[in-house]
């Protein structure tokens, strides 16, 4: 496995880990970067026969994943934002297909794409200061990968996706959204212990049970619904509305922060 630009891959033993190393960016992926290099490392695990469980975290103690660099982003065309959203698609794909359970470690904020990565994983683990969500409709976009309506009841589901709120780790686990919630400084040693102990599972039976499990899934309609959900995204992102123009416009002229301000600072309470 060759060396990655924004992330990194450590195996020991049975359980390997991968982690998105843009701390400054609060693990913000690059466009056709973190994502291409994210699911070559995927890929290339899954051909390892020797890592029986994965372990997907951010580098550093303020965030998991932070969603796309907007920053890094400009202007597209309908048909090239069309493939960029598949683009999305087949990185939670990788995750969510990906032979050996993935265990995620919500090490702070998993917002946008970055809770799309945590939700596709088979177990999550939560550090106490970790808060999940996704914000996007704040400015007239979807969220990237509809997942809660397949993890969690309706009423909370509709709560997360219309209001685009960040949830709390206590309440991420009152929802069975993740499965543990642990003190901060014990995040990664506990990620690590329960990984070892789905390594310890025969792996073929516990790689076709993921298989069974994920066919249930589809069964109740998710990849279908999913992929629909995409395709709706495009459209209401390439809409264009006043309210995305005067956020993006404030994004490409105040930076960041002025955008995050002008997004959510309506919905504090």
């Amino acid at each position: 496995m060759h060396k990655f630009e924004d992330i990194a891959v450590e195996i020991r033993g049975h359980v390997a880990q991968v982690t998105i190393r843009r701390p400054d960016r609060l693990n913000s992926l690059r466009m056709t970067i973190t994502d291409r290099e994210l699911i070559e490392a995927f890929r290339a695990l899954e051909r390892n026969d020797d890592v029986r469980a994965v372990i997907l975290t951010g580098e550093g103690p303020r965030a998991f994943c932070t969603g796309w660099d907007m920053e890094a982003i400009d202007d597209v065309p309908l048909d090239r934002l069309e493939a960029l959203v598949r683009a999305n698609l087949e990185l939670f794909f990788k995750i969510w297909h990906q032979r050996q359970p993935v265990v995620a470690a919500i090490n702070g904020y998993a917002v946008g794409t970055g809770s799309g990565m945590a939700l596709a994983c088979d177990i999550a683990l939560a550090a106490d200061h970790a808060r999940l969500g996704e914000p996007e409709i704040r400015h007239g976009a979807l969220s990237p990968f509809l997942m809660l309506p397949f993890l969690t009841h309706n009423r909370a589901a509709h709560e997360i996706y219309y209001t685009g709120d960040l949830v709390d780790a206590a309440e991420l686990h009152r929802l069975g959204i993740v499965n543990r919630v642990v003190p901060r400084a014990d995040l990664m040693s506990a990620t690590w212990a329960f990984a070892e102990r789905l390594a310890k599972v025969p792996p073929h039976a516990l790689q076709m049970k993921k298989r069974s499990l994920r066919l249930a899934y589809d069964l109740m309609g998710a990849t279908a619904a999913i992929r629909q959900h995409a395709l709706a995204d495009t459209l209401v992102i390439g809409a264009n509305t006043p309210d995305q123009k005067r956020l993006l416009d404030i994004l490409a002229k105040e930076g960041m922060r002025a955008f995050l301000e002008a997004r959510d600072g309506p919905f504090r309470s």
